[in-house]
């Protein structure tokens, strides 16, 4: 997506994780396979700056291009694509993602999606 071009084109790496959506050993449908393919997502970050190096993990990117593009066969789902390399100098990013960097984290809170006994109702740990 436009967006990501401006700093992701400067990436040594771009990845794209895919999903299996049918376990190969019976062919029925795995129900985790975006799950699975998350957790592998989240040990490569760690390893990766353990290694001193950095991912940026991409939701907006066009799956259907991205489909064509790698011809993805049916059966496999594009997850994310990722940006793979050193960080960059903050001075060296584009204005708009310069701006980015800098503001400030604001995290949804966690009685929004951490729920006791029933969808919705915020667990009394967050409340």
């Amino acid at each position: 997506m436009p967006g990501n071009q401006s700093w992701a084109r400067h990436a040594p790496v771009l990845m794209l994780s895919v999903a299996k959506l049918a376990f190969a050993r019976n062919g029925k449908p795995n129900r985790h396979a975006l799950h699975d393919v998350g957790l592998a997502s989240a040990q490569l970050a760690l390893q990766a700056t353990a290694l001193g190096l950095a991912v940026h993990f991409m939701a907006g990117f066009d799956g259907a291009s991205a489909r064509k593009a790698f011809a993805i066969p049916d059966g496999f789902e594009p997850g994310a694509a990722a940006a793979l390399g050193y960080h960059a100098k903050i001075d060296d990013l584009p204005d708009e993602a310069r701006e980015k960097a800098l503001a400030p984290r604001r995290r949804k809170p966690l009685g929004d999606f951490v729920f006791s006994r029933t969808w919705g109702e915020p667990a009394a740990l967050v409340r």
